[in-house]
């Protein structure tokens, strides 16, 4: 409840300051109001004069801030709001000079005017620079109808609003004229640009302070037509609500840059559903919106009406309509492509789903194919499975009683006839019983290499000293006799693995080392079991005879050797049978040698 309590509370002040600066504007304007109503004439001049300075220097200072908050892209753009509020704030300092300081009346054209018509170029390049703007979609012909609406709007305001009534006064100079036509584009087309842009542009969280520069450039707009028609009819009266209509304009800016830095300062999320209702919605407004401001013109126009101006009314309303309609038949031409397309996609998908309905039918079948080869398979390894079992017991019994039966009677046959035989006649019987020797060392050695797969793992926690200890102690009288140095080095440590096959691993690695040191002066055996990162490191270290490093993956192969029986006997199982062991482990057991430098054997095990 504290959570959401904290949660409300954070919510509420995050309004507070989004709108603070709207509220404030409109406390002020209610004080201008109530000034306004309760002062007298030549007062008012002042309070119109003050306010409007007011305003244009807080809107300006408002947009100069936001540009400094808002994302980097936006930052230009709003500099030239602020500085189209800088312009006018220039125009209306002059306009104070020349009206209370110097009390004379406004010339028009006259150099303040020059400002004025520098808020209207700031603002719509401002308009143009936000990202919005510049990140356009092709240029389609609904863009082209769209400019098309606006430019017919434009043309109305223009010939209605001020080129009709001033061409029909004769107190009008031409130069009166034409600046008076240019000013009019300006300030209509300030209006119709935002309009067109927030019509045309695709907006994301800038919508907001989008719309409030739309709504104060509308105001612009319908200040600039009344207030000039006030002059020409010279019914201007300092009290005129047109005179708020400027604080309200600049109200709405100030609120927008406002808005815009609030805005960059937080994640919106995703809000495409909100853009593409807006654009529904834009689309289905704009039109009319256009029209009816060509209309409001006409009916505020209908008394300068002659026959040239409904000649030339008509004929832009039909343009618009044309063009109106061109457009709609575009859009209806496009939505029919994407409708056409979204048939074909949706064709092509339930296409696709039939070829997955029948692929996965022929996967079901060739799945109980393979099903039924696997389960034919399995009970072809499994007799072979147990004809090698058959085999492993023949080997073990049928094959090593016939060996220890010529072991026995070669040696039988030596003692009791050591008289009648001659030396070469026991040396015929030494290799036989030699060759018998050899022959079931073999099979020993045979049977452990294929046991090691049908073996079962046996997992169990095993403490690494007291397993290394328990290895080395079967070659402690021949350590002892032949003067081995031993270093042992095995860092406390537990293990759960198969100890029988890590033993199995680990013997044959120290019988090896005993092996390659047998004409070594010094020997010295070396046995190191550390504690990495990520497993277990057993390493033995021999200053034997070693080996070429060309031949490190030779010498972990089943029956191969590197030396002559004669040399250094052996059958060329027990690295093969290492390796095996130990991938069985899931490790991996590779050496490091040179030639007469002796060899280190690692296992390298997981944790």
């Amino acid at each position: 409840m504290a959570a959401e309590a904290d949660k409300i509370h954070t919510d509420l002040d995050s309004t507070r300051s989004r709108w603070a600066l709207a509220y404030a504007w409109l406390a002020g304007l209610a004080v201008y109001g109530v000034a306004i109503y309760v002062a007298s004439n030549g007062v008012q001049v002042w309070i119109n004069d003050v306010a409007w300075t007011v305003a244009a220097a807080a809107a300006t200072l408002v947009c100069f801030r936001s540009s400094r908050q808002v994302e980097p892209e936006r930052r230009r753009a709003w500099s030239m709001i602020a500085l189209a509020c800088g312009s006018w704030l220039i125009g209306q300092l002059h306009w104070n000079y020349v009206q209370l300081v110097l009390q004379v009346a406004q010339p028009f054209p006259s150099l303040n005017q020059i400002f004025y018509t520098g808020f209207a170029v700031f603002v719509v390049a401002g308009v143009l620079m936000l990202p919005e703007a510049r990140n356009r979609a092709a240029f389609t012909l609904k863009h082209v109808g769209n400019l098309g609406l606006v430019a017919c709007c434009l043309a109305i305001t223009v010939v209605l609003g001020m080129l009709e009534p001033a061409l029909q006064s004769p107190s009008v100079t031409p130069m009166f004229l034409w600046v008076g036509v240019a000013h009019t584009v300006l300030v209509a087309g300030t209006f119709l640009s935002t309009l067109s842009a927030l019509w045309t542009f695709r907006w994301g969280a800038s919508w907001t302070p989008m719309l409030l520069l739309v709504f104060a450039t509308c105001i612009y707009a319908i200040s600039n037509f009344t207030y000039a028609h006030a002059l020409l009819t010279q019914s201007y009266l300092p009290d005129d609500m047109v005179n708020a209509s400027w604080l309200l304009m600049f109200g709405l800016i100030a609120v927008a840059g406002h808005e815009q830095a609030w805005l960059s300062k937080r994640d919106h999320g995703d809000i495409r559903h909100k853009m593409q209702a807006r654009e529904r919605w834009l689309e289905a407004v704009m039109p009319a919106l256009l029209l009816v401001i060509m209309v409001a013109v006409a009916l505020s126009s209908s008394a300068t009406f002659t026959p040239r101006v409904i000649w030339l009314s008509a004929t832009i309303f039909i343009l618009f309509a044309v063009i109106l309609g061109a457009r709609e038949a575009w859009i209806q031409n496009e939505s029919q492509h994407l409708t056409n397309q979204l048939v074909m996609a949706n064709q092509q998908l339930q296409d696709a789903n039939v070829e997955l309905r029948h692929s996965e039918a022929r996967y079901r079948d060739l799945t109980t194919a393979l099903e039924q080869r696997v389960s034919e398979r399995t009970t072809e390894l499994k007799r072979a499975y147990e004809e090698l079992e058959g085999f492993s017991y023949a080997v073990a019994h049928d094959l090593k009683a016939p060996l220890r039966a010529i072991n026995g009677f070669a040696h039988l046959f030596e003692q009791e006839l050591p008289a009648e035989l001659t030396d070469r006649a026991r040396e015929h019987l030494a290799r036989i019983r030699n060759g018998s020797v050899k022959m079931s060392t073999l099979i020993d050695d045979l049977l452990s290499y294929s046991q090691i797969d049908r073996r079962g793992m046996q997992a169990s926690v095993v403490s690494l000293p007291s397993l290394v200890d328990q290895v080395l102690s079967s070659y402690q009288d021949e350590i002892q006799r032949r003067g081995i140095v031993m270093t042992v080095v095995v860092e406390p440590m537990t293990l759960r693995v198969d100890a029988s096959g890590l033993a199995q691993a680990l013997r044959n690695l120290v019988e090896n080392a005993l092996k390659y040191t047998r004409d070594t002066p010094s020997p010295h055996i070396a046995v190191v079991c550390r504690r990495k990162s990520d497993g277990v490191v057993l390493a033995v270290t021999d200053n034997g005879i070693g080996f070429d490093m060309q031949y490190h993956d030779h010498i972990f192969k089943l029956f191969q050797r590197l030396h002559r029986d004669d040399q250094y006997p052996g059958t060329g199982i027990g690295l093969a049978l290492v390796r095996k062991a130990v991938e069985r482990l899931g490790g991996r057991v590779f050496a490091q040698s040179k030639p007469g430098a002796g060899a280190t054997f690692t296992i390298e095990l997981p944790d």
